[in-house]
């Protein structure tokens, strides 16, 4: 899409030109909020994955278009091994090793 076409859509939707020109202008992975932060990487969350609900935790993802939610037990480490087993085994297409034993 061309500038002229990416301004000419911007008034058809009510966003001004130089609104446009200005959002243009920003470089990519431009983000709002504090400017002092680092971004927040997901991946070096321990418990990534991982959700506390009343006494037990839960491994809840989404996997091929399909929503996983599973009862890892009461122990943070047990339920972090098991998260990583599980996330390997889906991602291999494998059966999910503590649950087959």
């Amino acid at each position: 899409m061309s500038m002229e076409e990416t301004i000419a859509w911007a008034k058809s939707i009510g966003i001004s030109a130089e609104r446009v020109a200005f959002l243009l202008a920003c470089p990519k992975y431009t983000r709002t909020g504090r400017k002092d932060q680092p971004a927040y990487i997901k991946t070096d969350n321990p418990n990534h994955h991982l959700q506390k609900q009343g006494d037990c935790w839960w491994l809840r993802i989404r996997r091929r278009k399909t929503d996983i939610v599973h009862n890892l037990g009461k122990d943070l480490e047990t339920a972090r091994r098991h998260r990583d087993e599980m996330l390997a085994a889906y991602d291999k297409g494998e059966p999910i090793p503590h649950l087959t034993k």
